[in-house]
């Protein structure tokens, strides 16, 4: 029993200096602060179609994107900082998909990483991450930005490889545009912890941070082996 609580307090003592290890942000899509950024969007007729279109068949990670216009945003309606390329927003609704790629050391630190979404927008965007619903909001915020966290769930949304996050927006009178970005902040140095699938923590002394013994650990999270902290991640 001892032996057990010393190592979950070693191990407790990883984590701690964990969260005090400095961290590495990544932008895994730039906003335009970095200049135009790469992109594939198309034009609907009206808001009566935009409602009639399913994610599945534009949002997700394989869509054929032939049909697509290949270009550069932000995309705005006016001669503004956001004008890259031209988007008629009193006229037809907008569809857009930006590529970004995670590695695997990426996915290995996702639990202990913040993904962030920011952006600036106008009018009532809905983002899709791979396909699945991710953000949706109402009305515009002028030239202002707004951020967002991934939760554990949103972050379960990601893949080792290709991604994709896409926003619809919808025809509006006035102004209109759309500018967003997406980064990735994860610890730089993970000295004492180890991350492992699921299949290798058979018949190994694994102990949740409650102290309860896991004989074969098979959900996400954070554990202890012999004095060490884990990080058991998905298959």
């Amino acid at each position: 029993m001892l032996k057990r609580k010393t190592w979950i307090l070693i191990g407790l003592i990883g984590i701690i200096h964990l969260s005090n290890a400095q961290t590495t942000t990544v932008s895994l899509l730039e906003t335009k602060e970095k200049g135009p950024w790469s992109c594939v969007y198309y034009f609907l007729n009206n808001n009566e179609e935009l409602a009639r279109v399913e994610p599945k068949d534009w949002a997700g990670r394989c869509v054929d994107e032939s049909d697509w216009i290949y270009g550069w945003g932000p995309l705005s309606n006016s001669y503004d900082p956001f004008r890259v390329s031209i988007w008629a927003s009193e006229v037809q609704p907008l569809l857009l998909r930006r590529h970004f790629t995670l590695t695997a050391e990426d996915m290995a630190a996702l639990a202990q990483s913040t993904v962030t979404l920011t952006c600036s927008y106008d009018e009532n965007p809905h983002f899709y991450l791979n396909g699945k619903s991710l953000w949706s909001l109402t009305g515009w915020n002028d030239n202002d930005y707004v951020s967002r966290t991934f939760t554990p769930r949103h972050k379960a949304l990601l893949h080792e490889g290709d991604n994709i996050l896409a926003v619809s927006l919808t025809q509006g009178a006035g102004g209109g545009h759309i500018d967003f970005g997406l980064t990735i902040t994860r610890p730089e140095n993970t000295d004492g912890m180890e991350t492992l699938l699921p299949d290798e923590t058979k018949n190994e002394s694994v102990y949740n941070l409650c102290g309860m013994a896991v004989s074969h650990p098979t959900l996400p999270g954070i554990y202890i082996k012999e004095g060490k902290t884990i990080i058991l991640s998905r298959p």
